[in-house]
């Protein structure tokens, strides 16, 4: 499943990204993507427990909150950073594109776990991904992303059920790496 940069993905529901560059720097790679928001699309509340996040408005208006503060705004050329950790949702606040300069550090599996979601949703009438998706990335990727939307009995009860029957029928081999992708 592995492609090489640049890559583009579109959720089929008003988000692409195009992962552009991975930069190699001494505390960590730094993933730098493009993100296009269509009017009133974004992700709903998520957490990045390894990874700072930064966005830079280049068009449009991103509305984001980190989750217990007010809602704010980025006009172009305004800067934002989600530090590690920290619960936001963004989305676009206007009625034209918004356009973004966005960047991850450390690159983790930020690409591989977008890529598997958009993949999903875009499959699908909403915006959410299938069950088995939404298992599989909840669990594989447990250590590092966090939807919080998700109820805890859904990701502690529902989903561990789900995953294991989706390995018990291969329904993953999808997403396996082949060695050379590592």
């Amino acid at each position: 499943m592995y492609v090489g940069l640049p890559q583009t993905i579109d959720s089929g529901h008003g988000e692409s990204i195009q992962f552009k560059e991975c930069i190699h720097e001494p505390k960590g790679n730094r993933l730098v993507f493009e993100g296009i928001v269509q009017p009133g699309c974004g992700p709903i509340f998520h957490v990045h427990l390894c990874q700072a996040e930064g966005f830079e408005a280049r068009q449009g208006t991103m509305a984001y909150q980190v989750r217990g503060h007010p809602v704010q705004y980025l006009a172009a050329g305004d800067k934002t950073v989600f530090e590690q950790a920290v619960p936001h949702r963004f989305w676009n606040a206007g009625d034209t594109e918004l356009i973004m300069n966005s960047w991850a550090k450390p690159a983790g599996n930020l690409r591989r776990y977008m890529t598997i979601l958009f993949l999903s949703t875009s499959k699908r009438h909403s915006n959410t991904p299938a069950l088995f998706d939404a298992a599989y990335l909840t669990i594989q990727y447990k250590g590092e992303f966090d939807v919080l939307e998700i109820p805890y009995l859904v990701k502690s009860l529902l989903f561990p059920a789900v995953y294991w029957i989706g390995r018990a029928f291969r329904v993953y081999k999808k997403y396996e790496l082949k060695k050379s992708d590592e």
